[in-house]
């Protein structure tokens, strides 16, 4: 059976070879061009609200609209928060409880083990006591 030769596999295998550029290339072109994108928004924002009243009043009202539905996504986290720590409380308690009777049963047990082993005890003094009267006859 002949060996072969294993063939080199090129270094770089990822987004480089499949797209022509690193990964770090494109972030930060991306991010490069996401900065340059909010800028000349803000700018336009800016420009906007020097121009026209009427774009304050919008933007006031936009800030309102983001703000009210900021309070209801708090609402709604706060909601979410207090049915948790209700959910927690039930299951502390739930804990607490069997905790209690695992304590209660344990003694149970305990105390019936006790009585066994005092009944087995007994139960053996008196097979001795009688082995001896059947050794004696």
């Amino acid at each position: 059976m002949p060996i072969r030769k294993m063939e080199k596999m090129p270094v770089k295998r990822g987004l480089a070879n499949k797209f022509g550029k690193s990964f770090f290339s494109f972030k930060s072109t991306m991010s490069k061009a996401l900065q340059s994108s909010h800028t000349s928004s803000s700018n336009e924002n800016e420009s906007q609200t020097i121009d026209s009243p009427s774009s304050t009043s919008q933007s006031e009202s936009k800030t309102f609209d983001y703000q009210l539905s900021n309070n209801s996504s708090l609402k709604q986290l706060q909601n979410d928060v207090d049915i948790l720590k209700e959910l927690l409380e039930q299951k502390e308690l739930t804990i607490i409880e069997l905790r209690k009777n695992s304590y209660e049963e344990r003694l149970q047990f305990d105390h019936e083990k006790l009585e066994l082993n005092q009944k087995i005890e007994q139960l053996q003094n008196q097979n001795i006591q009688l082995q001896k009267q059947l050794n004696m006859q």
